[in-house]
């Protein structure tokens, strides 16, 4: 079954507004212009700007073709399976493989397959692996103070 892009931008929408209201009640740091609250109502907002693009392009499209708002057809069709496998494996991974190998290796190894899945030129995929996981770590590690596992770069990081 497949649900038209209106719902999922509705659900979407009213997730962020959840997010959204649920972060307004995280407490706020001393002696700091932010605090818990600001990478999950940055995060919020996101869901919310998607899941309003994603109504209005569903009924631009069904103000000319029309349609349902839900259509039963083939699930995991068109290479869905070896996609949804390939984020199930990477979350596993993830879970599994972090606390012991740590964060860089285990993100820049699961998004190159992660890009490889889609299609990516190889060379393509593992540089945006690279840089995306570096930004992460910056992000979490270097800016909100995050400590993420290291692994065994624990004495190089």
């Amino acid at each position: 079954m497949k649900i038209t892009d209106a719902l999922l931008g509705g659900f979407f929408l009213c997730l962020g507004a959840v997010m959204f209201w649920q972060a307004a009640h995280f407490p706020s740091f001393g002696g700091q212009p932010y605090g818990a609250a600001l990478l999950p109502s940055i995060l919020a907002v996101g869901f919310m700007i998607a899941g309003v693009m994603l109504v209005l392009r569903d009924l631009r499209a069904r103000r000319t073709a029309g349609g349902p708002l839900l259509a039963l057809q083939a699930d995991l069709k068109d290479g869905g399976a070896p996609a949804l496998l390939a984020v199930i494996g990477n979350v596993a991974a993830h879970i599994w493989l972090t606390p012991r190998i740590g964060y860089l290796p285990v993100s820049i190894v699961a998004l190159s397959v992660l890009f490889l899945t889609l299609r990516l030129r190889p060379w393509v995929a593992v540089v945006l692996a690279i840089g995306t996981t570096l930004a992460c770590w910056w992000l979490f590690a270097g800016l909100l103070r995050v400590p993420l596992p290291r692994g065994f770069l624990d004495g190089v990081l």
